[in-house]
């Protein structure tokens, strides 16, 4: 069998990462997890099989190594040190044929590829070569020892301790030392090591256990062969052709290395935007090591207003997005500026933003945080300002970290329509989250991340879920996806059909959070709750866990009874008589909003309930390419938003007998001039469908059309709505794009 082979140790618990949720090989290191760095430099430098040893979470480094070629695993059930671990992996390269040079090196090594030829063609003549680097580097590394020039063999930290500590002295090829003489060698080994893997397999089958961790050293081997003179030493001169890490923040550091320079990226963009980004960053910051992330803007399909509530959503991402182009700080402060000048730029310091939160005996939570009257007050000082979306991602990642993390100097672009309904705002949340994972080496899983990013958003008031982050995170080109809620999973995907069109259509009316429309946001959401609450309380024998369950029940009869149980109108007083045992609750959510003076609770359960139903059955319904029934679930959801009814039509009473996706209720987040929109489209040949976008009050209407006559509704609209209002045209086909990332 030709070629090297490798035995990489991954057997280990990792335990300093503080992360026990994969092996510590899995973590990702500038965009790759670190397992597949040390097999692409080691193939790279003349590997050719690799025996990858598992054991503590052996399945996160099959799936880290899902798909590359020829790697094998040898399982290390118990813990029993480097000698046995190797031993294990010998075995394997042993049932597959294989006698030549193996390298074997720990999973928490990166090696270049420089390094790996040169102890590879080292190895030649002699049975084994030990890497060592000097001391300074690692402190707690085994040291190599010497009698002059030549190598007699390694003598482990620990032992040199022990012997330090009991004035005893260590023995290595009929040489004795002193603890103290041990830890003051200039000489550690770098746990990498090339050997002929017959004469290895020799010695380890004779190697004991006789040391202070009572384990079975490789290192014991390496005595054996300095005292036949066929050991080899390769000393590691430049520290960055060998970086190991232990902790979260040493990852940090050597991802740090990995980074390419903002003229590097600015050579391989090919799009206008890009390049200027890049160069707006140069400009502002130096040509610094950066990362570029994106996050696009979302359409939802169906499925509005309810991930917060369990319901599940169908989205896409469009082409427009926001970019972040960012470099890591040696502090932790952030400073970032934006390509458009209506945009300031500034900076914080994140530890100091959170010290209420992070100061004293007891770590407040998120929400605690955020209700802080110190908060409040800056938030209210700083109402507007786009900032306060930076700030969402970075402290709540933050607070949900037990590590501090490294500042970032950031450049900032966007084209997705501001306040229009393609959530340009979580769009900033979400790139700069992107950034922020990658530069501090945070390893989220995608549920973390999006949840993390959709309670981030909370800091500029709203109270929603993270189905726009979820949106954007999850996205694939030219596909639909669903996605569920509490818990936070991704569902069926599908590609988008080839003879449909989605018409995105702006009304040019704006919806900002900052400037009302947020009390009547969170308002409907407290309404929801409010409802799930006298539900429960009015049906105790009912298991009812989310809001989502109502849309679960059997029988359409009780559920319709169930509804009609709940107030049409109610204020805030009746509120309290009614649920007088939640009375922390209900203040809670009176303070997320104005007091609207009635909440209609039954509209609003009504619509929660049947857009859920609905968002559940849209991925069937598309599979099965009813397009016309498509269609019609877009209008029915609409109609759940109406505030005005076209002429000679008004809003049908939902009928026990109907299915719960027949009804439509009234969450009432529309406008007039989104409805005379919406009921243009669908008047209009070869629409499907059409229904508001995101979280409504303004912005934009989606529309399901038939690809040939996509052209024909843009027409329509130029003339029927935007040249007769005195508006430039702003309608688009939507392509379904990717989701966001990272580029290195």
């Amino acid at each position: 069998m030709n070629g090297a082979a490798a035995i990489i140790l991954c057997a280990g618990k990792g335990t300093r990462m503080g992360d026990d949720s994969k092996n510590k090989v899995c973590f990702d290191c500038a965009g790759v997890p670190v397992i597949r760095r040390i097999v692409a430099n080691m193939r790279a430098g003349g590997v050719r099989h690799f025996v990858v040893v598992v054991g503590h979470r052996a399945e996160s480094v099959m799936a880290a190594l899902d798909g590359e070629r020829g790697v094998v695993y040898a399982y290390q059930r118990e813990q029993k040190g480097t000698g046995h671990a190797t031993g294990c992996g010998l075995r394997v390269l042993e049932d597959i044929g294989f006698a030549g040079p193996v390298i074997v090196s720990m999973g928490d090594k990166i090696v270049s590829t420089r390094i790996v030829a040169e102890i590879l063609s080292r190895q030649t003549d002699l049975a084994a070569v030990c890497g060592v680097q000097p001391r300074e580097e690692h402190p707690n590394g085994g040291h190599v020892m010497f009698a002059g020039e030549y190598p007699l063999g390694i003598i482990e930290h620990a032992d040199a301790l022990r012997a330090q500590r009991t004035g005893t002295a260590l023995s290595l090829a009929g040489h004795s030392f002193t603890g103290d003489e041990v830890l003051s060698a200039p000489d550690v080994n770098t746990a990498f090591y090339c050997f002929d893997s017959r004469a290895l397999a020799r010695e380890l089958a004779t190697v004991g256990a006789d040391n202070a961790q009572g384990e079975i050293y490789l290192t014991d081997t390496i005595e054996r062969f300095a005292a036949r003179r066929e050991l080899g030493v390769y000393r590691v001169t430049n520290a960055d052709d060998l970086l190991t890490y232990s902790t979260r923040p040493e990852l940090r550091r050597i991802a740090r290395k990995f980074l390419r320079p903002a003229s590097a990226l600015l050579a391989d963009a090919s799009d206008a935007r890009t390049i200027a980004l890049l160069q707006a960053f140069i400009g502002a910051y130096g040509d610094r090591p950066v990362v570029l992330a994106r996050a696009p803007g979302r359409v939802n399909l169906m499925g509005r207003h309810i991930e917060h509530r369990g319901g599940g959503v169908n989205v896409m991402a469009v082409a427009y997005d926001t970019m972040v182009v960012a470099s890591p700080r040696d502090d932790d402060e952030i400073h970032y500026a934006n390509c458009a000048a209506c945009y300031p730029p500034g900076s914080f310091a994140v530890e100091a933003t959170l010290a209420p939160a992070l100061a004293g005996p007891g770590k407040l939570s998120w929400l605690e945080y955020l209700d802080l009257p110190a908060t409040k007050e800056a938030l209210a000082q700083s109402r507007g300002s786009w900032a306060n979306y930076v700030k969402s991602a970075v402290l709540r990642f933050r607070m949900a970290t037990d590590l501090p993390l490294q500042g970032m100097d950031m450049m900032v672009d966007g084209n997705i329509p501001v306040a229009a309904g393609l959530s340009s705002s979580s769009s900033v949340v979400v790139a700069v989250a992107e950034a922020l994972t990658a530069l501090n080496s945070l390893n989220l899983t995608t549920r973390e991340f999006v949840e993390l990013c959709g309670e981030g958003e909370w800091f500029v008031g709203s109270r929603g879920g993270p189905g726009d982050h979820a949106a954007m995170k999850c996205s694939l080109p030219g596909c639909v996806t669903h996605l569920d809620f509490k818990p936070f999973s991704i569902g069926k995907v599908a590609r988008f059909p080839e003879s449909c069109a989605v018409v995105v259509a702006n009304s040019l009316e704006t919806s900002k959070k900052s400037e009302g429309s947020r009390d009547k946001f969170n308002g409907q959401v407290a309404a929801y709750e409010f409802a799930f609450l006298l539900i429960k309380k009015n049906f105790p024998d009912r298991r009812l866990d989310v809001f989502r369950d109502l849309a679960a029940i059997e029988h359409v009869a009780d559920l319709r009874h169930m509804l009609d149980t709940l107030p049409e109108e109610t204020t805030r007083a009746d509120l309290r008589k009614l649920l007088p045992e939640s009375g922390a609750v209900l203040e809670s959510l009176f303070a997320t909003h104005a007091d609207p003076g009635t909440y209609r609770l039954r509209d609003v359960a009504e619509f929660g309930v049947s857009e859920i139903a609905r968002s559940a059955r849209f991925m069937e319904t598309l599979a099965a390419g009813n397009y016309v029934r498509l269609g019609e679930m877009m209008k029915t959801s609409h109609d759940g938003d109406r505030v005005a009814w076209p002429e000679g039509r008004a809003a049908r009473p939902s009928a026990a007998g109907d299915t719960p996706e027949a009804w439509h209720g009234a969450y009432a987040c529309s406008t007039p001039q989104i409805d005379g929109l919406c009921d243009l489209l669908d008047a209009a040949p070869g629409v499907y469908g059409a229904q508001l976008v995101g979280a409504g009050l303004g912005g934009c209407v989606v529309a399901l059309v038939e690809k040939e006559k996509a052209e024909a509704v843009l027409a329509l609209l130029g003339k029927e709505y935007y040249a007769r209002n005195g508006l430039p045209p702003s309608a688009f086909v939507c392509v379904p794009s990717a989701g966001s990332g990272v580029r290195y």
